[in-house]
């Protein structure tokens, strides 16, 4: 439920309220950063959202949960299977295999961007170019 001064923010940043409701359920409860929630919505800038939820008062922290852990092993994209979080990496990466065998590492939130977004990936490069 938006606060009456959230609702304001949400026409005041550009953003309509359903599109704002959708920033705000991807940073709480998703943990994205400010430009992927960008990408994912298609409008704005890291900039405007970022100053859309700090004026709306929106925080993590506030919402009294733990650190969100979005991917682990063994969870199934598409064809594409998370296998292990690679720690050596400065970015969140992982080890991924795909449904035909081939192994590959990527930035988990490929896989989790809408069908239609140009970035998304559902499959390896094996796949793609055999179709």
């Amino acid at each position: 439920m938006l606060k009456a001064g959230a609702a304001q923010v949400a026409g005041k940043s550009g953003f309509t309220q359903s599109e704002f409701e959708e920033i705000k359920r991807l940073y709480v409860e998703e943990g994205r950063t400010f430009s992927q929630i960008a990408k994912v919505i298609g409008k704005g800038s890291e900039n405007s959202v970022r100053n859309s939820l700090s004026k709306a008062r929106v925080n993590r922290a506030s919402t009294g949960e733990r650190k969100l852990e979005r991917f682990k092993s063994g969870q199934k994209y598409g064809n594409i299977t998370l296998l292990t979080r690679l720690v050596k990496s400065k970015k969140l990466r992982y080890h991924v295999a795909c449904d035909c065998g081939y192994e590959f590492d990527i930035d988990p939130y490929f896989l989790t961007l809408p069908d239609d977004h140009k970035n998304s990936i559902s499959q390896c490069q094996r796949c793609r170019a055999g179709k």
